[in-house]
């Protein structure tokens, strides 16, 4: 009983508390309903969002505005951020809101989400955001994109060509950057790999890290990386698996995610 009135106790709390958490619940109440894969206008905060997917969104407000998972210090006056792989655009909301005096540059590969994020930078005069139309890659030649329709794109074998971006030669644009944030579905192995001897110059490294099934597992790779520059990291699971020993990781082609925030 007491912990049920703990849990009860801390719901009723963060309602009260968190303006933020009283947003998701009336987003869930009034577009909880929506299709997935459909396009959908939504009003939070004063703001009116143009989105692929609500779900995804729903689930990226709660990250990002509720457990502010990207927030962070910096004694910059005017830092730079690298959101690489920026959806809809709500986390470079986000930035832009949090950090008024940042540079925040938003990439995003897939053309059609592409165009609700540039739509949503344009309509909601997020004024230090800059948006670009391409892959973060370890090269400049181009990629091969599959288009999931909503958060889950990815760099593949098959699907469409699109434009890349060397992020090495993104970085050696600053002489420092306040945080690093890779969302890339899957290709930050190699693209951290590629950036190995820069990330000295980040202050945090934000990677989710992607597991696929009868694949090389690479997460070892990625925290000798990190600490071999200097940073202590975090771990958090996105899914979360009760019996692993059992399950051997989510059924489909990706068996572990694994949020990496990493700080000096």
């Amino acid at each position: 009983m007491k912990s049920f009135l703990y849990i009860v106790f801390n719901e009723i709390k963060r309602f009260l508390t968190i303006k933020e958490y009283r947003t998701l619940l009336l987003l869930a109440l009034k577009y909880g309903g929506s299709k997935r894969y459909e396009k959908k206008e939504v009003k939070f905060k004063g703001r009116i969002f143009i989105v692929a997917d609500f779900k995804s969104f729903f689930w990226q407000y709660k990250q990002i505005y509720v457990d502010k998972c990207y927030q962070f210090k910096t004694e910059s006056k005017n830092p730079v951020i690298l959101d690489c792989g920026a959806n809809v655009g709500l986390s470079a909301l986000f930035f832009s809101e949090y950090y008024p005096s940042a540079k925040v540059v938003a990439y995003e590969a897939d053309a059609n989400i592409y165009k609700y994020l540039n739509g949503n930078i344009k309509a909601n005069q997020m004024q230090n955001v800059e948006a670009v139309q391409k892959a973060v890659w370890i090269s400049n030649a181009g990629i091969t994109f599959l288009s999931e329709g909503a958060d889950g794109g990815a760099v593949c074998t098959e699907g469409t060509a699109v434009e890349s971006v060397a992020l090495k030669e993104e970085m050696n644009k600053y002489s420092s950057i306040a945080l690093l944030k890779m969302d890339i579905e899957g290709a930050e192995v190699e693209v951290i790999r590629s950036v190995k001897a820069d990330l000295h110059k980040c202050e945090n490294v934000f990677i989710e890290y992607h597991s696929f099934a009868e694949k090389a597992q690479h997460l070892h790779e990625l925290l000798t990386i990190l600490a071999n520059n200097g940073f202590r990291y975090y771990l958090k699971e996105e899914v979360v698996l009760s019996q692993p020993f059992v399950t051997k990781g989510n059924p489909g082609p990706m068996d572990m995610q694994i949020n990496i925030f990493a700080y000096k």
